[in-house]
């Protein structure tokens, strides 16, 4: 058999594919469709092999599938890592037409890619090429970009991209570059770019630093900038506006208009409408509108009104459902959510978006106080000379509000506020935070705290805990202190509601740990990752194919729930690409955690 006979039949034997396995090797899927139709046969010793045999053996160790791997290739299914893997080098190569032809592992051959000068996949392999060959600290070019160190420091452990920030992006690029230019190592990156050095500009390298040839999805940046917003979120945030009574006229506030002209008309009736709903302590406002919202946010005196007003209704009580217009895309719904986001946090407004296709002709507005009054208006889209009318007596207000139930029929949620759940148990999941999860700890340690609220949300947790690894896999991303943290006890447990985080000493960091390890062996649904840094500081994320959750750390009693298939889909790929770079398999995890806290 060949060499690409044997490949094919060891993916067919696993119930693999080609993208999976490429994955899981870092290829993208065309290197992939040249190893198996054998356009590309590579040397035994080659970095290509490498990383296929890597890429096996992780999907194996990934699907729980190890021991079905060794009774494949005839190892013994406790055989250790390093093992198996040179197991699959030679029963890929054993009596192939190359094998005798190929140099063993280690050995030199001229299609032999240079190490760390062709295989770098990501872009914080690349930008830490890039400072090597520039001679800059992670300190020096922070100060060059005027942004915090710690952002570099993220940037370059892979755990954050600049993708959604294109200033950042561009200034960077221009540094980096001038200064390697400076440095004399322009040859140097002309290799790892294998670009011809007098071809390579800004926008090239720029294009090269991201690797967006190689990640085309647009959908991982737009989760990482709707993400960094929500790390920024602070009780500070929320809903902090004074009652406008001074800059609303009374002639806006007591008008008995039945009917407004556009822009500045609707502008005008909403002014009144949200005054009287302010006064009148509004049980509950439903708001609708698929118009340009240039009338809300181009007039920046008119928006300061409009959010006093908005905060106002919210701090007398008021729940606000509002159905936004987002047309399912993606960018529509962070830049509404972001719009929103200080009122949602007062956990008063109830987020929805509408399955019914956008109507590319006409515009329609719905803004309903039931029982009191609405300003509704349907136009041709882009009409300048649109009526806005404003009701306050049936039989229009009964129909505005059947109106609004009709809608309610084709809206699903988009942002759901409730309080943080640990684990979901009803598919696949990740969880990305700072601290060791709750469930995860030992029972012993649990004891050893003594502490009623601790007990008490352990005991959920773990029960949680163990129903999710009964059904479906786990993944634990958690980013793990330094000795100097442990020893000075600034390493604190999950946060609960209600009371202050614990601090660890190191000996029980260390059980902890211990007791993730037993958990990894036991359960092989789950699954733990040591992240060197944690890419949103301020927050807990829990994402699943069905919905993620963002949890910010400064208001512990609140999440932030998504179930938008678009808003899953960009989550998942964030997850997975995180984890993308720090998989390890459990034989290689057990030794690193042992050897590092045990």
């Amino acid at each position: 058999m060949s060499f690409t006979e044997t490949l094919n039949k060891l993916i067919e034997d696993l119930g693999a594919n080609a993208k999976t396995i490429a994955g899981f090797a870092g290829f993208d899927r065309s290197q992939m469709s040249r190893l198996r139709t054998g356009r590309l046969v590579p040397r035994e010793g080659s970095s290509t092999i490498e990383k296929l045999i890597s890429g096996i053996y992780l999907y194996s160790d990934n699907r729980n599938g190890l021991e079905e791997l060794c009774g494949i290739i005839g190892i013994a299914k406790d055989a250790p890592a390093e093992e198996i893997k040179k197991k699959i080098r030679s029963w890929l190569f054993e009596g192939t037409a190359e094998a005798s032809s190929m140099p063993r592992p280690g050995g030199r051959s001229a299609g032999r890619p240079r190490k760390n000068r062709t295989q770098m996949k990501y872009f914080s392999e690349r930008l830490d090429a890039s400072m090597n060959l520039a001679s800059l600290s992670s300190v020096r070019l922070s100060q060059l970009l005027h942004v915090d160190a710690s952002l570099i420091s993220r940037y370059r452990s892979g755990v954050r991209t600049p993708e959604d920030n294109p200033e950042i992006v561009e200034r960077l690029s221009e540094i980096l570059l001038d200064r390697i230019d400076r440095t004399g190592h322009m040859r140097e990156l002309s290799e790892l770019m294998r670009q011809p050095e007098e071809e390579i500009d800004t926008a090239g390298f720029s294009l090269w630093l991201l690797n967006q040839v190689d990640l085309p999805e647009q959908t991982i940046p737009l989760a990482e900038d709707l993400l960094a917003f929500f790390d920024s979120v602070s009780p500070s945030s929320g809903t902090n506006l004074p009652f406008p009574q001074s800059v609303i006229p009374s002639e806006i506030t007591d008008s008995g208009k039945s009917h407004y002209y556009g822009m500045e008309g609707l502008r005008e009736s909403v002014l009144r409408f949200l005054s009287a709903a302010a006064a009148g302590h509004a049980e509950r406002l439903m708001l609708y509108s698929d118009e340009d919202q240039d009338w809300l946010t181009s007039d920046p005196s008119f928006l300061a009104r409009w959010a006093a007003l908005m905060t106002a209704c919210v701090k007398n009580g008021t729940r606000i459902r509002i159905v936004h217009n987002i047309d399912r895309n993606l960018e529509e719904m962070s830049h509404a959510i972001k719009n929103w986001l200080p009122l949602y946090t007062s956990g008063m407004i109830e987020s929805y978006y509408s399955n019914k296709q956008r109507d590319r002709r006409f515009s329609h507005t719905l803004f309903l106080w039931p029982d009191h009054a609405c300003i509704e208006s349907f136009h041709v889209k882009g009409s300048k000379e649109s009526i806005y009318h404003y009701y306050t007596e049936d039989p229009e207000l009964g129909i505005c509000a059947s109106d609004f139930s009709e809608l309610m029929k084709f809206s699903k949620p988009l942002v759901v506020i409730a309080p943080p759940k640990h684990y979901t148990g009803r598919s696949e999941t990740y969880v990305i935070q700072r601290e060791l999860t709750l469930g995860s700890m030992p029972e012993e340690l649990v004891k050893e705290f003594d502490h009623p609220l601790l007990t008490a949300a352990w005991k959920d947790a773990r029960a949680l805990l163990l129903r999710q690894l009964e059904n479906h896999v786990l993944n634990e991303c958690i980013t793990l202190p330094s000795d100097a943290e442990l020893a000075d006890g600034s390493v604190l447990t999950e946060r609960i509601p209600g009371m202050e985080p614990l601090r660890y000493t190191t000996r029980q960091y260390a059980a902890h740990i211990g007791n993730i390890i037993l958990l990894s062996e036991k359960y092989p649904t789950y699954r733990f990752f040591a992240l060197p840094e944690l890419p949103f500081p301020n927050m807990k994320l829990l994402i699943t194919a069905g919905g993620t959750q963002i949890s910010p750390t400064a208001l512990p009693n609140l999440s932030f729930g998504f179930t938008h298939p678009l808003m899953c889909k960009a989550f998942l790929d964030y997850a997975e690409s995180l984890l993308t770079q720090y998989r390890m398999d459990r034989n290689s995890l057990r030794h690193m955690l042992e050897g590092r806290f045990l």
